[in-house]
């Protein structure tokens, strides 16, 4: 399958989660989300500018020398595709490029610094984390995360210390917490429909649209 084709299968998926999924209040939050990744995607101008319409682009790149001058060049992508930008870790980045979401890593989720208070008073913004354990899901909840990106749901060779906690514990987590949860970890165009009775918000990836990526 082309990667375009595992793009739109993704999307196609992202979408029916997204629209199945437990209301989310006024947020409208992307289904699909590209996670992007300075190792593994140098360069996630390509595979952003082929991302459906309505999906999100979560911009992290943190050793990236240019990420400054990317964040601006996938900001106004994103701008003109109708996609949502989330900026991870750098508040001030996230800020000065108007972002429509600022996620925080896990670790910044454990200790949520004061800008997390101020990003949630800007209307119509959204504020997401990482968490890879039920502890983690509760602590997004208790700090006021629109939603989460739990992982890894399936193996995956970039996080090979963690266990891929599978698709129904993934489910059970889901329909447990009232937390919007996005799955990621391993998910391509081929396992994706495993997804669609999980309860889940929609779908993260890196590999699943990356061309350069690897599961």
């Amino acid at each position: 399958m082309s990667n375009n084709l595992n793009k739109q299968a993704l999307s196609n998926i992202a979408r029916r989660l997204n629209f199945s999924a437990p209301s989310s209040g006024l947020l409208k939050l992307p289904s699909l989300i590209y996670v992007t990744d300075d190792v593994r995607v140098p360069d996630p101008l390509p595979d952003i500018a082929e991302l459906p319409a309505g999906s999100g682009v979560l911009f992290r790149h943190y050793g990236a020398k240019n990420r400054r001058m990317l964040a601006l060049a996938a900001k106004d992508l994103c701008d003109r595709n109708s996609l949502s930008l989330v900026v991870a870790s750098d508040y001030c980045l996230a800020q000065d490029l108007d972002a429509d979401g600022y996620h925080l890593p896990e670790y910044l989720a454990l200790n949520p610094p004061i800008n997390v208070h101020l990003w949630q008073k800007c209307p119509r913004k959204f504020i997401t984390a990482a968490a890879h354990s039920p502890r983690m899901l509760q602590i997004c909840r208790k700090i006021g995360i629109d939603a989460a990106l739990l992982s890894p749901v399936f193996p995956t060779a970039s996080h090979i210390e963690q266990n891929a906690m599978g698709i129904l514990r993934f489910t059970n987590l889901c329909r447990q917490s009232t937390l919007p949860i996005y799955a990621l970890g391993g998910i391509n165009a081929s396992n994706a429909a495993r997804l669609l009775k999980s309860n889940a918000i929609g779908i993260a990836a890196i590999s699943g649209i990356s061309d350069n990526g690897y599961t």
